[in-house]
């Protein structure tokens, strides 16, 4: 077996190969949302998230492509910290491919000086009883809601809109399609910096957004072709931007939208502003998104707050997720 590294910017042939593993083991690994499209795989294997380093590796016997990973470094917060995402293909697993690729990548981030590597898996996929068996230790779980888009939820989402507007009379809704208008750029990414409350394992350090790294975020969605629709409230004594959700379609999955962000400030909660642009949001979607049939979430299992919101709007369960982590050290054992 021999493991490569590749530009995923450049070389459309080694990401096309990666995104056929990820793609051959869709059944076992996640079967309950469609496919990760071509569009959606070469905007996260190419640009990362929030503007961070990445390595793309790809594994190969006799020139086939058997398996391939995708390693996080960020530089400006989790710095002791690797994310790695590792796929084998289906007609390869059980093979200890895997065990292969998970101690490549351990080197890796030794050499970016990292102590910790961290991953998840869905609950009931492979994945989950191969990080058990590598040592890795269980951290929070993540719940994956989807919404189906029927006949009933028009008139639901519209009660739902008009209880919330009753405690949220002080506030006015901002729509907007695409990239941030300029003037509310500084106070989307409080916004986003509202998520550092969010529940999240111990050793993982939330991202600290400014409006570089929030442009940079969006122009790679935009150049990718995804849509972003955006809803937000703003207080009607200051106009500062209390809370926003932000839903992505793509293209080539058009029936799919994709929940972002959700988040209300600290100093504005308690006036039911996630339920009203939430609420909004599916409303705006009907209008400008009228193929969508299903909305997918996801939050920790401990975020009962957001969660109430989810089901109130017809939000189930179909995944939960295991947040795994294993020291640097101990995953390097298993390159040997």
């Amino acid at each position: 077996m021999l493991i490569e590294q590749f530009d995923a910017k450049t070389d459309d042939d080694r990401l096309a190969a990666c995104h056929q593993i990820v793609v051959s083991g869709h059944a076992e690994d996640d079967p309950n949302v469609p496919e990760v499209t071509w569009r959606r795989f070469q905007a996260w294997w190419r640009y990362g998230f929030a503007g961070e380093p990445t390595e793309t590796w790809i594994a190969t016997d006799d020139g086939q492509p058997i398996g391939c990973y995708l390693l996080w470094l960020p530089e400006r917060e989790n710095r002791q910290n690797a994310f790695l995402s590792v796929f084998v293909a289906q007609a390869r697993r059980r093979q200890d491919v895997g065990t292969a690729l998970v101690g490549h990548a351990a080197g890796q981030a030794e050499r970016a000086d990292r102590t910790l590597l961290m991953s998840d898996s869905r609950v009931g996929a492979p994945g989950t009883a191969f990080a058990a068996a590598c040592g890795a230790r269980a951290g929070i779980q993540e719940v994956r809601r989807v919404l189906a888009i029927d006949a009933d939820l028009p008139a639901r989402v519209a009660e739902l809109r008009a209880s919330a507007e009753q405690h949220a009379a002080a506030y006015s809704l901002r729509s907007w399609s695409g990239m941030t208008p300029d003037g509310l750029v500084e106070q989307a990414t409080a916004l986003h910096n509202a998520m550092e409350d969010a529940p999240h394992d111990a050793a993982f350090e939330p991202l600290r957004w400014d409006a570089d790294r929030l442009r940079k975020e969006e122009q790679q969605d935009i150049e990718a072709g995804i849509r972003i629709n955006s809803v937000a409230a703003l207080a009607g004594d200051s106009g500062e931007m209390a809370a926003l959700t932000q839903v992505y379609v793509d293209p080539d999955q058009a029936d799919w939208g994709f929940q972002g962000v959700t988040a209300v400030t600290r100093a504005h909660r308690g006036h039911r502003l996630g339920m009203l642009v939430k609420s909004a949001m599916l409303q705006r979607l009907s209008d400008l998104e009228p193929q969508v049939s299903a909305v997918e979430t996801g939050n920790a299992a401990s975020n009962q707050y957001m969660i109430a919101v989810n089901e109130q709007l017809g939000f189930r369960v179909t995944d939960t997720f295991q947040n795994w982590e294993i020291e640097v050290t101990a995953a390097l054992k298993m390159a040997d």
